[in-house]
C-alpha cells in the first residue's frame, strides 16, 4: 500500500515538473484574456448624466493531465473552456447607483403561458390536418 502512495506521489511530482503545469498555466492565461473582467463588465456608456455598465457572469473550467507507461510511453494534455452571459447592468446617476438584472423570458409566467397556448393551438391544428 505504501508503494502505491509513493508511486502516486512520484507521478504527481513528475507531472508538476513536466510540461503539464506549464500547459495548464498557458490555458488559464488564454482563457482569462477572453473571459475576464472585460467580458463580465462591458465598456461603460455615458449619456445625459447617466452611466450604464453592462454586467455578465463568467465561468471558466480547465483540466490537465499526464500519464506514463513502461509499455506505451507517455502523454500530456490540457484544455479548457469559458462562457460569459449577460445578467444585467449597473446604472449610475448623480442620485444613486443600482444594479438592474435582465429579465429571462422563461421566468416570466405570462410569456410561458402564451407559448403554452400557442403550442396547444399549433398541435390541435396539426392533428386536424393529419386526420383530414
Amino acid at each position: 500500500m505504501k508503494d502505491d502512495k509513493d508511486q502516486a506521489s512520484g507521478e504527481a511530482r513528475d507531472a508538476a515538473e513536466s510540461g503539464t503545469a506549464r500547459m495548464l498555466q498557458v490555458v488559464l492565461e488564454r482563457l482569462g484574456m477572453n473571459a475576464g473582467v472585460r467580458a463580465a463588465f462591458g465598456e461603460a456608456v455615458e449619456k445625459d448624466g447617466r452611466t450604464v455598465i453592462p454586467v455578465a457572469q463568467s465561468i471558466i473550467g480547465t483540466g490537465a493531465g499526464s500519464g506514463r507507461s513502461d509499455e506505451a510511453g507517455s502523454g500530456e494534455g490540457a484544455g479548457g473552456g469559458a462562457l460569459s452571459r449577460p445578467i444585467g447592468y449597473i446604472e449610475i446617476t448623480a442620485e444613486k447607483s443600482v444594479f438592474v438584472p435582465l429579465k429571462r423570458p422563461w421566468q416570466d409566467p405570462g410569456l410561458v403561458l402564451a407559448y403554452s397556448v400557442m403550442a396547444l393551438v399549433v398541435l390541435r391544428a396539426a392533428v386536424r390536418i393529419i386526420r383530414g
